[in-house]
Formats: C-alpha cells, sequence, structure tokens
C-alpha cells in the first residue's frame, strides 16, 4: 500500500473597497480632488489582485447627506486622499474603521496604481476644520 501526502494551499483573493474624491468625471482620467467633502464626484474601486472595478457616484451633499457618514455607510475598507478632509469625515470614518490612506497621484488610474503597489501612508493629520459652503 503506498501513501501519499498532499499539501493544498487555498488562495483567496479578498477585495478592498476604496472611495477616491474626485474634482471631474473622466474615467482613470478624471481629476483626483484636494479635499474630501468638497469632491463634487467619487469613485468606488473594487481592488481584486491586480484588476480594479469602479464605479462612480455624486457627492451625496446633493441628497442632503454628509459625505463621511455616506462612505462609512457603504462598509468601504478605506479612502484614499491626496490632500485635505475635515475633522468630522476623518472621526466618523475612523470610528466606523475605514482607513484613510495619503495618496499621490493626480489622475484616479494613476492612484489606482499606486493602491495596487503598496505606494500609500496612513493619514496622520487630525483633519481641517470644515467650511459650511454646501
Amino acid at each position: 500500500m503506498c501513501h501519499i501526502s498532499l499539501k493544498l494551499a487555498v488562495v483567496m483573493v479578498v477585495a478592498v473597497k476604496v472611495v477616491v474624491p474626485l474634482d471631474s468625471l473622466e474615467g482613470l482620467e478624471s481629476r483626483v480632488a484636494e479635499h474630501f467633502g468638497r469632491a463634487p464626484y467619487f469613485a468606488l474601486v473594487e481592488l481584486r489582485g491586480e484588476e480594479a472595478r469602479v464605479e462612480f457616484f455624486e457627492n451625496p451633499r446633493r441628497w442632503g447627506r454628509t459625505p463621511g457618514a455616506f462612505v462609512a455607510e457603504m462598509r468601504v475598507d478605506c479612502v484614499a486622499v491626496k490632500g485635505g478632509i475635515g475633522v468630522r469625515a476623518l472621526t466618523l470614518l475612523r470610528e466606523s474603521r475605514v482607513r484613510v490612506l495619503e495618496v499621490e497621484g493626480d489622475r484616479l488610474g494613476e492612484v489606482i496604481e499606486a493602491l495596487k503597489s503598496g505606494k500609500y501612508r496612513e493619514y496622520a493629520g487630525e483633519g481641517c476644520p470644515g467650511r459650511r459652503e454646501f
């Protein structure tokens, strides 16, 4: 009788959902906004391995919702910012266990590549004071 030992490796590719604030809607060429709450648009990026799926939505302030609260309820993993984020949004996201990441890149495609390659850092700031302009 012959005994064969097999070791099986189960590889799971987990999707990571990231929200990116945008100044324009131009697909992967969309300009990344300098401030989270004042961005007119957002991209919901789902990263799964090397693949990225992107959906766009308007700033929820247009529907009477704050961006921080809306994004926290979306159950995303991260928010990627290249500039500022308000104190209230930052606090709400952190309390909801949404990581806030700082990334470099002027276009959405550049931010996606930075996220894939691990070129980001945890947002260490305290947030910036808000303005009431909406």
